[in-house]
């Protein structure tokens, strides 16, 4: 999960001037605010911070991110924080020689050992004890995701006044929540938290329905590009993003399981058009039955605040955004039509687990 915040932005601008170094003094190579120069090609580099529990760092080939997790904030010593971005560096370069299914082999710790970087550089972990107190809102964000877990287990049950009532309760709990960090969140202190929740070689329509159904729950989904793949993105406050991530896996797999229910039971349901047209409809009745509830939830003014938070939230990640249409390709009436009443009637039922490692990996 990356982060944006003023303090972070002011901790990546301090790592920036570290790599600089370490690339310019100890690799001798240039760089350019967000390019390095290897061999006559200019390479990007970008620098995030990121929240995982069980990594220290990484180095992601596809996007050329180097991440640095949020706990090097607070206690890592500068050569423990030059150390975890000499190892990523040595991915960035093993990356460009030999490619990505380069690990931490031999070739790998050549890379080190060509920058005369000592074994503490090589580990593939690190063991190091950061402090975690300063993390806030973890144990807060585990009770009120069980709480929503339960909830959204709920609304497959098979009483209807029972599964209304749950999906109720959940909209009025997400709500809630937004409504409080809006009201307490100081714009120069807040954390935007950024989590990768799918991932693809193409966009399909598909794809573009759980973007529409992720904006219900209270977080801006964006979709952006890498090397030779698409993902799609959530941003907003950290327990929608974790919730949207659940939401986003559960949906990526039932959304394939109502249109194959739809085709046997409507036999000239066939061909891109119309599945394509369904998954538009699923969508458009999902959103639309659970906006009539925030509506009825919650004043106006309330929404429209909540929405300029949203917005704010995500120019500070995207200052620049597009918008991702549903109205494309053909349109199969009846296929859509039964895709809104399925939308009405869509549950979502994902569970929300937590993981923890005592490793701090760095890959």
């Amino acid at each position: 999960m990356h982060l944006y915040s003023n303090t972070i932005k002011a901790f990546i601008a301090r790592v920036r001037e570290d790599v600089r170094e370490i690339i310019n003094l100890e690799m001798n190579l240039k760089m350019d605010r967000s390019r390095v120069l290897y061999n006559g090609i200019f390479y990007p580099l970008n620098i995030i911070v990121f929240e995982d529990n069980s990594r220290l760092g990484y180095f992601d080939s596809r996007t050329y991110e180097l991440g640095l997790s949020k706990k090097l904030m607070y206690q890592a010593k500068d050569s423990v924080l030059k150390n975890v971005i000499r190892h990523e560096l040595a991915h960035f370069v093993a990356f460009i020689i030999h490619g990505p299914q380069v690990m931490h082999g031999e070739e790998f710790k050549n890379i080190c050992r060509k920058y005369s970087w000592d074994r503490d550089v090589e580990m593939a972990y690190a063991n190091v004890v950061l402090e975690n107190d300063k993390i806030e809102g973890d144990l807060k964000t585990e009770k009120l995701l069980e709480r929503l877990k339960k909830l959204l287990a709920l609304t497959s049950s098979d009483n209807p006044h029972e599964r209304e009532l749950a999906t109720l309760k959940a909209n009025q709990l997400l709500l809630e929540h937004n409504l409080d960090m809006t009201r307490q969140i100081h714009p120069e202190d807040e954390t935007v938290y950024v989590k990768r929740v799918l991932e693809a070689t193409r966009k399909q329509t598909k794809h573009v329905a759980i973007y529409e159904i992720l904006k219900t729950f209270f977080v801006s989904p964006v979709f952006n590009h890498g090397r030779g793949i698409f993902y799609l993105e959530v941003i907003g406050d950290k327990t929608s993003v974790e919730l949207a991530e659940y939401v986003a896996h559960f949906l990526d797999h039932e959304l394939d399981v109502m249109w194959k229910d739809a085709t046997k039971k409507n036999r000239d349901f066939k061909g891109l058009a119309a599945k394509n047209s369904f998954l538009r409809g699923v969508a458009k009745g999902y959103v639309e039955r659970i906006e009539s509830q925030k509506k009825a939830s919650a004043q106006s003014f309330e929404l429209a605040l909540i929405e300029k938070n949203l917005a704010t939230q995500l120019k500070t990640v995207y200052s620049r955004i597009g918008h991702s249409s549903m109205s494309a390709g053909s349109h199969h009436s009846g296929a859509n039509a039964a895709g809104i009443e399925s939308g009405k009637n869509l549950n979502i039922r994902p569970g929300v687990s937590n993981q923890s490692t005592k490793k701090l990996l760095l890959e």
